[in-house]
């Protein structure tokens, strides 16, 4: 849905009242047509005034599509926010990412709010759910992302998906909170600690090398690394050095699995 800035073209109406009581008669407007004591129409008076309505950028639902002008409207900063967890967005986390076993508290969770573009350059809003501890630095990188043009596809939190991460993955969407197991483990990954984040997910998979397993279905053949494509994360390009200026760590770094979607930051916070 998209909600963009509204313009409101108002016409100018004149009304021109003669004599001290107010509006005249026909016989006074008669006269008042030879009279020198008339009301003299100033052309800025008949201009129309345009009024932009800027609603809290914050109302704005993921994806919203936004122009340059209302982005300038809104004012840039003003679109990367860092908050508490409000009882709307908590209303959609229930029973999905924060289910009824989650050992996180609450009010350690940050809702975070920022604008990126996709590989054709639209401006979009997105959503994604961390750690306070990390949140900050987050809504920093994706700022320095969004001015420096880096593609990222879509964000949206992983309750839009049921939390269902490989529903998530195959959608090529970023995200970050999800209070469940590392795949084919049973301890807890750092996204359930707010402490991760998957970045293109689609285009930067999970990989298993021994096994030729890729993680998710139909991503197998950005399990190539040495190929060239669209949303590809690279070693040196300006989202790994971001996030590796900030101390984290990249999956694809790892031996094995290779997870090349992966950011989580050091000096995890243990529960």
């Amino acid at each position: 849905m998209r909600r963009g800035l509204t313009v409101l073209v108002m016409t100018a109406a004149l009304a021109v009242c003669l004599l001290s009581s107010g509006c005249a008669g026909n016989d006074d407007l008669r006269e008042s047509a030879d009279s020198s004591s008339h009301v003299v129409v100033q052309p800025e008076m008949l201009a129309p005034q345009r009024v932009i309505d800027t609603p809290d950028p914050d109302d704005l639902p993921a994806e919203t599509m936004l122009t340059p002008e209302e982005v300038a409207a809104y004012g840039e900063d003003a679109c990367f926010t860092v908050s508490a967890i409000s009882d709307d967005v908590f209303a959609r986390m229930v029973g999905k990412t924060y289910k009824s076993n989650c050992t996180i508290p609450r009010d350690e969770l940050r809702y975070i709010r920022v604008l990126h573009k996709n590989i054709d350059g639209d401006i979009l809003t997105g959503e994604i759910v961390m750690h306070e501890s990390v949140a900050n630095e987050i809504c920093e990188i994706f700022h320095e992302l969004y001015r420096a043009d880096y593609p990222i596809e879509r964000m949206r939190l992983a309750d839009d998906y049921d939390a269902d991460d490989r529903a998530s993955m195959g959608d090529n969407n970023t995200s970050g909170f999800n209070f469940r197991l590392v795949e084919g483990t049973d301890h807890l990954s750092n996204h359930a600690r707010g402490l991760a984040l998957d970045i293109n997910p689609f285009y930067n998979p999970y990989c298993i090398p021994s096994t030729g397993y890729v993680s998710p279905p139909g991503a197998q053949d950005y399990a190539n690394r040495s190929a060239e494509f669209p949303y590809k994360i690279a070693e040196g390009d300006l989202l790994y050095t971001l996030f590796m200026e900030h101390g984290f760590r990249w999956g694809g770094h790892w031996n094995s699995p290779k997870d090349y979607q992966h950011f989580e930051k050091n000096g995890a916070v243990i529960y």
